[in-house]
């Protein structure tokens, strides 16, 4: 077998030499590089909208800080009276289906008109309102909203306050939301509305606080650029939460009971189709729990009801029960009508030996559509009949 040495002659050895000398005439070569490139282009314009260096901090004196609380002038509006800010954030959490959705359109509208919501007032004059949904297809949200205008005397349907944002399907960024709300015409935002918040936080993990800090961090840039109030909601956790703190019910990071303003949340209540509202607020008292019932499509406010939190296990012994009056109601009205709610009332108490509230009744004739309502007029009590179709 040859070897390396076997060729290495001084013949050959000769050769490469020449070559050498060759090669060393030849001018240096000079390779392109390849282009650098980046992984994600932005448009510098949406950067500036969030990210423009910040100002230098001030430093303020207390006697200054003393004049400042004295000029009642410098408070920004009550966009929700005794709630929230302008300029403040605020989360709405509710279980699945609790009408969430339902409840911030109501919002919109109201501090758009200037009506009062879910028992609390909103600025007088009206507000400028942009309503961002990443849930409802806009056709279906259309339906809702033109029902609640319609069923609400004070939400005008020509009002200029309300600007609806259909984003179902679309991935955005709030850097993005931001630059094109900047380019609306005449229309600076006093509330920004983002339901829901998940789709906001794209597919960032609700459960790291790392993350959802970004988030939330990145929203109150979006507040404190845009001047606006920022709501959004968001879904409790799996369970019954009559024995969670109510700050805690949401679900995820605890991120979202320490960064918002205000802290609201609508959770069942033991009376069917009723929901107790509670609140945490950082720049006002907390209010006391009130009661709203869910009366499609309105939330109706019920100042007189206790807001008594449904328990684990009550679903079932409610239903229960819900069948046993429905059953009691009918086998009444089918031997004779029966004129006045209270009258009726009175009736199934004493068929039953329970104590009945008067929504409960309402709740199983809104259920049973055999159940006529017959309204007789001005000052005169309705009418309650039972129709087999």
């Amino acid at each position: 077998m040859a070897r390396r040495e076997d060729y290495l002659t001084p013949e050959t050895l000769a050769k490469a030499d020449e070559i050498d000398k060759y090669l060393a005439t030849l001018p240096e070569i000079n390779y392109p590089t390849a282009p650098t490139t980046t992984t994600e282009q932005t448009d510098p314009s949406i950067n500036v909208a969030i990210d423009d260096p910040l100002p230098a901090p001030k430093f303020i004196e207390l006697s200054h800080i003393m004049e400042l609380d004295h000029d009642k002038s410098t408070m920004p509006n009550e966009i929700i009276k005794g709630i929230l800010y302008k300029g403040s954030k605020m989360i709405i959490s509710g279980s699945s289906k609790a009408g969430k959705t339902l409840s911030l359109l109501h919002l919109g509208l109201a501090v758009a008109n200037g009506k009062t919501w879910l028992g609390h007032p909103t600025h007088r004059a009206g507000s400028k309102v942009i309503y961002l949904d990443f849930e409802l297809k806009p056709r279906m949200a259309a339906k809702r909203i033109a029902e609640i205008v319609k069923s609400n005397d004070g939400y005008k349907p020509d009002n200029k306050n309300f600007l609806y944002c259909g984003l179902r399907g679309q991935s955005r960024t709030l850097e993005e939301l931001v630059h094109h709300i900047q380019d609306l015409d005449n229309y600076p935002p006093d509330l920004v509305i983002v339901d829901p918040f998940y789709k906001l936080s794209t597919g960032a993990d609700e459960n790291d606080a790392g993350a959802m800090s970004e988030v939330v961090n990145r929203m109150e840039q979006f507040s404190e650029r845009l001047d606006c109030s920022f709501v959004y909601a968001h879904h409790f956790s799996k369970g019954n939460k009559a024995d969670t703190d109510h700050i805690d019910r949401a679900s995820g990071s605890g991120v979202f009971a320490r960064d918002p303003d205000a802290i609201l949340t609508l959770t069942p209540h033991e009376e069917e189709d009723h929901l107790v509202l509670e609140a945490t607020l950082r720049d006002f008292p907390a209010p006391p729990a009130q009661v709203v019932e869910f009366s499609w499509p309105n939330f109706i406010h019920k100042p007189e009801m206790e807001p008594k939190l449904r328990k684990a296990g009550q679903t079932k012994a409610k239903k229960e029960r819900h069948d046993k009056l429905s059953n009691a109601l009918v086998e009444l009205l089918k031997t004779n009508s029966i004129m006045g709610l209270k009258n009726l009332n009175n009736k199934l108490e004493e068929k039953t030996g329970e104590e009945i509230h008067p929504d409960t009744i309402r709740n199983i004739i809104k259920k049973d559509e055999n159940i006529i309502v017959q309204k007789r007029g001005k000052g005169l009590e309705n009418l309650y009949i039972y129709k087999q179709n």
